[in-house]
């Protein structure tokens, strides 16, 4: 079983088909099957699929700052302090131990956690801060990622 993205348009005044891939992979996946072939699908619908463009910019904008950061050596270091930085914390998840100090947990940015557009404000807030960080623009921190 393969598993791909379709978009549900107006129907096309050529074919008439009202589904279309949703990115060049999916349509990959779409041209194994043929013309009129019956296919079995389970479908879920998304507001906006989150984009894996923008999720791996992030992890490598935070590689490049862990490489020219004294205080955060890694790439996951500087996504931890960017999420205390922003107060990215889960309201549900904080615990009180005994001695009476507060453990606050961070939230995920897995596609699974993270809408599309909630996930799109965390980034732009995120790359201000690594850029911030680094004393540079976030321009500037993009293009010594790429």
């Amino acid at each position: 079983m393969k598993e791909l993205s379709i978009q549900k348009t107006r129907p096309c005044q050529h074919c008439h088909s009202t589904m279309h891939p949703y990115s060049d992979q999916d349509a990959e996946i779409w041209a194994e099957y043929g013309d009129y072939q019956v296919m079995r699908a389970k479908v879920s619908g998304h507001k906006k699929q989150r984009s894996l463009q923008q999720l791996r910019l992030y992890w490598a904008c935070c590689q490049t700052v862990a490489e020219n950061s004294e205080a955060w050596k890694t790439k996951e270091a500087v996504d931890f302090n960017i999420r205390v930085a922003l107060d990215f914390r889960d309201p549900s998840r904080v615990a009180v131990r005994p001695d009476g100090t507060v453990q606050f947990y961070y939230r995920s940015i897995a596609f699974k956690n993270l809408r599309h557009m909630e996930a799109c404000r965390y980034f732009d807030r995120a790359f201000e801060a690594m850029a911030a960080h680094l004393g540079i623009t976030v321009g500037e921190l993009v293009e010594n990622t790429e």
